[in-house]
């Protein structure tokens, strides 16, 4: 089975939260962020620059940052675009990332769903005209926009009563997810077609990786059994990872080890994004050839101390060995993370790049 190496040992990625944006720098996250042609340029060449004015030294960021064509989030991690393009309603604020408001579909709402025309759909279509503008100035585009995950796009439209379903409407659950994921098919390629990548503001990892990966966000897996997994979304994953290799899985929550058995069937897959908390040596286990992304947690980022960072980050890269087959991340630090919490990521890794190998 093929898999891929980090193009560098042991790459590096931080993302900060909205809130951190916002009250350090006065970055606004309402909708102009994501759909204006000079506020989605300008906000990024901002952050790029702040980036470096702050952490340049341990290589985040761009000197003299110039204005580049970014179509979407690459310095957050969110996705609202497929949700939306079925009919959720999307909340913007100026501290945070948009809010996918659950549509709460019926029983008959559902068997009458299909996939949406997205070239049609309202906010859709202002992706594509900001995309037209932006390639028009420019002369090409970077950068992508999340598309969500399976089961994560399946609660916004169904809700909470999809975890019945599971039990007393399988038929239901696989009409919705045959929907979601024709459509999630459709506007990965159409995105990598436009930009070259899809998953950049899914994690930042994959620009250490392969930027071409696309990036799968099951964060709301956490929520269920492996048996629920494989039986109903693992024949999905399987189909995702083979439409759309190079694939990886995203897995924010703090069990993967519960799901590692399913995941491992996924033979296509490359990448797996191990949420904090998660049994590291038991994914291994089930996953010995494939790359992990371990993920820090945001929260001690903001709470411990530098050396308890380092003591946490030695026993994840202790664990997830070989050292080959292992990126670093920590996303969504908030306001009031320390500098020195975050440098202490980047100075562990070094230090292994040059003796822990």
């Amino acid at each position: 089975m093929q898999t891929l190496r980090p193009k560098e040992f042991l790459p590096v990625e931080v993302v900060f939260h909205a809130n951190w944006w916002h009250k350090n720098y006065g970055i606004s996250f309402g909708r102009d962020f994501f759909f204006d042609p000079k506020v989605r340029v300008e906000s990024e060449r901002r952050m790029r620059q702040a980036l470096y004015e702050r952490f340049g030294d341990i290589g985040l960021g761009e000197k003299d940052a110039k204005p580049r064509p970014v179509v979407g989030p690459v310095h957050l991690a969110c996705g609202f675009i497929i949700p939306a393009a079925f009919g959720c309603q999307i909340e913007f604020f100026k501290d945070a990332t948009p809010e996918v408001k659950t549509l709460g579909l019926s029983d008959d709402d559902i068997l009458r769903l299909e996939p949406p025309d997205l070239a049609n759909s309202p906010i859709v279509s202002d992706l594509i005209s900001l995309m037209d503008k932006l390639q028009e100035e420019y002369g090409y585009l970077e950068g992508d926009i999340g598309w969500d995950g399976l089961q994560n796009t399946a609660l916004y439209l169904r809700g909470c009563q999809l975890f019945l379903d599971y039990y007393d409407n399988p038929r239901l659950v696989r009409r919705l997810l045959d929907v979601i994921v024709e459509t999630q098919i459709e506007f990965v390629r159409y995105i990598r077609k436009r930009t070259g990548t899809s998953s950049i503001s899914i994690n930042r990892i994959v620009l250490g990786i392969d930027p071409t990966i696309n990036l799968h966000s099951n964060c709301t897996v956490q929520m269920i059994s492996n048996t629920t997994y494989e039986e109903y979304l693992l024949k999905y994953e399987k189909r995702l990872a083979q439409e759309l290799f190079p694939y990886g899985i995203h897995h924010c929550g703090n069990n993967m080890h519960a799901v590692a058995p399913g995941y491992s069937k996924v033979e296509d897959a490359i990448l797996f994004d191990v949420g904090w908390g998660s049994d590291v040596e038991v994914c291994r286990k089930f996953l010995p050839d494939k790359i992990f992304s371990i993920r820090l947690s945001p929260i001690r980022m903001m709470t411990a101390t530098p050396d308890q960072i380092e003591a946490d980050l030695v026993d994840l890269l202790e664990k997830a060995r070989p050292l080959d087959k292992v990126a670093i991340c920590c996303i969504n630090m908030d306001y009031g993370t320390p500098d020195e919490n975050v440098r202490k990521i980047f100075e562990v890794a070094e230090c292994y790049r040059r003796y822990g190998a």
